[in-house]
């Protein structure tokens, strides 16, 4: 981006920095700053010196030869800002001879070293790490467009940091210290939760350089590899075998497993639906509608915006007694949770449920794979859709891993779903899923 200021430049990131071009080496420095105005002071700063260093003193070989013809000097010693000198120009062959012995040297220019004494910015250091972060997290509380966990999250980063550190300002923070924070969680963490302390931290320092508090921001560039190589390091949940789902759904074990009614009904809504466990779990009565006779799930929030779906109730969840429940619920609480007896907490609404059927529930059936876990039911219902040959498409929308709305039935990739609306679309899609238990719901 060019500006008005002379040698004024801003580059992709925002940050603004001084560039100039003489004797075709090109100077750059950083200004520190992505605030325009700070940016067009330091600016002008700099130009006045760059004027200042090259303001010439020294007069060139031709007013030199001028002056000798006019007869006004009849000697003239010379020392050029290069360092070369020139002694007793006297006529016009001594000053015929400097110009070819110029002309030999090269262009006059100054010395390198001179040009790059370009003076540096003065350090913004801002406030302490601590007053700033708390600054940043109430911004994030008030705007309401991040969860609580997030935040709760975030500002756990930035406490163990600034105790790492004893709480330095803002500015002081160098790569350093990034470096040796990433190191002390590396020996307690994954790559994966190393990156997602970096990026808290991050996230902050692009905040605090728009405030003005930081000229730059440290953590970029420090991540432990790539996202898409940091997954392949990550141990997904398998898909439980229908052994296994026969175990689990036992009439004689099921029962004295599933005391309550989400301990009864998630495990099987999360087969027949695909969806992750926390969308369920902290699903409002209101979010279990009915359009057109098909009754679904609308999943309001999630991950991203692919997760904002509706997910049409399996045939089988249609021919349990699950509507009951729902139409008790709405006698009991119209305006409550589908799942009331479930709380919210720093991990969601489903901690109960998945530590229940995790750490007690698989262990008594001998399930004790780590990838088996009550995520694994949207696991097996992708497997088994996917070998099952159903449109991708079509199934990515059930599962929130492409937006709905972006779903248009009219193209060549949707042709068995033409002239047909989206919900019904969905809703004959889900009922491909053929896995079948022995327990009566």
């Amino acid at each position: 981006m060019r500006n008005a200021v002379p040698h004024l430049h801003r580059d992709r990131h925002g940050t603004f920095y001084f560039r100039i071009t003489d004797g075709g080496k090109t100077i750059k420095r950083s200004l520190r700053t992505k605030n325009v105005e700070l940016a067009t002071m330091r600016a002008a700063c700099l130009n006045y010196e760059w004027d200042a260093m090259n303001r010439r003193t020294e007069p060139t070989v031709a007013e030199i030869q001028q002056a000798l013809s006019e007869g006004r000097i009849k000697e003239f010693d010379v020392e050029l800002p290069n360092g070369v000198k020139l002694k007793n120009i006297n006529n016009d062959d001594d000053a015929r001879r400097a110009k070819e012995l110029l002309a030999n040297i090269g262009p006059i220019s100054q010395p390198s070293a001179t040009r790059a004494m370009i003076p540096e910015p003065p350090r913004t250091l801002g406030p302490v790490l601590r007053t700033a972060t708390k600054a940043f997290v109430k911004e994030l509380r008030t705007s309401k467009l991040h969860k609580a966990k997030g935040i709760e999250d975030k500002e756990a980063t930035y406490e163990q940091f600034a105790t790492q550190f004893n709480n330095p300002k803002c500015g002081e923070i160098d790569k350093a210290m990034v470096l040796a924070f990433k190191e002390a969680h590396l020996k307690n963490a994954g790559a994966g939760r190393v990156n997602t302390k970096i990026g808290h931290m991050s996230v902050f320092f692009d905040w605090a350089i728009g405030h003005g508090f930081a000229d730059a921001n440290p953590f970029t560039g420090t991540r432990i590899g790539k996202k898409s190589q940091l997954v392949k390091g990550v141990q997904s949940y398998e898909p439980f075998t229908a052994g296994e789902l026969k175990l689990i759904f036992n009439p004689k074990t099921y029962p004295e497993y599933a005391t309550k009614a989400h301990f009864h009904w998630l495990p099987l809504l999360l087969l027949y639906s695909g969806a992750r466990p926390e969308e369920l779990a902290s699903m409002p009565l209101d979010n279990v509608r009915s359009e057109g006779g098909i009754d679904y799930f609308a999943v309001a929030s999630g991950k991203n915006s692919n997760s904002i779906r509706k997910i049409p109730f399996h045939k089988v969840i249609r021919n349990s007694g699950f509507l009951a429940y729902v139409k008790m619920r709405r006698k009991v609480d119209p305006g409550g949770m589908l799942f009331p007896d479930l709380a919210p907490s720093k991990n969601g609404y489903c901690k109960n449920v998945s530590r229940r059927f995790n750490e007690s529930y698989l262990p008594q059936l001998r399930i004790t794979e780590s990838t088996k876990r009550l995520y694994s039911f949207r696991s097996t219902f992708i497997t088994r859709m996917t070998e099952l040959n159903v449109n991708p498409g079509m199934l990515m929308a059930l599962v929130g891993h492409y937006e709905q709305t972006a779903v248009d039935l009219s193209s060549p990739h949707f042709k068995n779903y033409q002239g047909t609306k989206l919900l019904t679309a969905l809703q004959s899609t889900i009922d491909l899923f053929d896995v079948k238990i022995s327990l009566t719901l």
